[in-house]
């Protein structure tokens, strides 16, 4: 590497255009440049790398000793084989969720990433969520959460499952909210506009920080007219809803005499930037050699459930 990380954004469709902008603005401040950009489409690779004044490329192998770094964002089926062959290279990945279809792949990526002593961090960029951050500093020993996460149907994301396009979201939230071991207690999905699941929903059991079980439900689908991003969280003293799209984090006692006035305490930590902060974080954890917050390992996890899941359905109905 030379006095910058040289970064690159492959795939700069609806997503990975604004990977590019993260990049750009973080060259304000951190010795990282946006060198380039790729897609196979040539006038979308032509549009992106004109507004960022940067040269495009079509093929991602022409990138090889022009970057230290790359974000990955295309559609998912195409992010097994980019991030192997960049890793295999020794250059440092940053991958869209989900991190692969299978966890056979996602497996082989961590392995490489280790072999080849490189950065392989995986974009769920909720962790980052300023509200999300400000529940899990509060949150002592919760017994219940809910995580509810509902989208319009879009053409764009169609192409692999609801596990694989929203749900990893809640399931990395999940394991970042309850660590150690879980298990799936029962699940469900169904299919409605598309070949694979567009709605799902599943019940999990972990140990919280006080060794007590805490139960955990997950609703996900592709399914509603409004979108819908929520954490609940019932703990010891207080009963916690953050709103992952308004920021606001609503708090209310758990426990209430029969005359008492209930009167919830709403916060607003922020909406923040999501991606800047990923990558922000990518960026960081390579200059400094230190673990970055969502790794490869994190993507991993979030596929095994998926897996479980799909195989489970229909036999441990809610």
């Amino acid at each position: 590497m030379g006095t910058k990380l040289r970064a690159a954004v492959i795939g700069v469709g609806y997503l990975g255009q604004f990977h590019a902008q993260k990049y750009k603005k973080l060259s304000e401040t951190l010795p990282v440049e946006l060198v380039a950009v790729c897609d196979s489409f040539p006038e979308q690779a032509k549009k992106i790398a004109e507004t960022n004044s940067v040269p495009y490329f079509l093929n991602a192998e022409e990138l090889f000793g022009k970057v230290d770094c790359v974000t990955i964002a295309t559609i998912t089926p195409k992010h097994f084989e980019l991030a192997k062959i960049f890793l295999s290279k020794g250059i440092h990945v940053n991958v869209e969720k989900p991190i692969s279809l299978t966890v056979s792949e996602a497996k082989e990526l961590c392995d490489l990433a280790e072999k080849n002593q490189v950065i392989l961090a995986v974009g769920h960029s909720e962790r980052f969520s300023p509200v999300f951050q400000e529940l899990k500093r509060r949150m002592k020993a919760p017994k219940f959460i809910s995580l509810q996460r509902h989208a319009p149907f879009k053409v764009r994301g169609a192409e692999v499952s609801v596990l694989h396009d929203l749900m990893v979201h809640d399931l990395d939230l999940m394991e970042a909210l309850v660590p150690g071991e879980k298990k799936l207690l029962s699940s469900m999905t169904d299919r409605f506009c598309s070949e694979s699941p567009d709605w799902v929903e599943a019940t999990f059991q972990g140990t919280n920080s006080s060794k007590q079980p805490v139960q955990m439900l997950l609703g996900i689908s592709r399914l509603v007219s409004q979108m819908v991003r929520t954490v609940k969280l019932i703990d010891q003293d207080f009963i916690y809803t953050a709103n992952l799209q308004t920021g606001d984090l609503e708090i209310i006692p758990a426990k209430l005499k029969p005359d008492q006035t209930l009167n919830p305490e709403v916060i607003n930590a922020g909406r923040g930037d999501n991606l800047l902060s990923e990558t922000e974080n990518f960026i960081q954890s390579i200059l400094e050699r230190k673990p970055v917050m969502v790794s490869g390992v994190d993507g991993l996890k979030t596929i095994q459930w998926v897996e479980k899941i799909l195989s489970s359905s229909g036999r441990n109905n809610l």
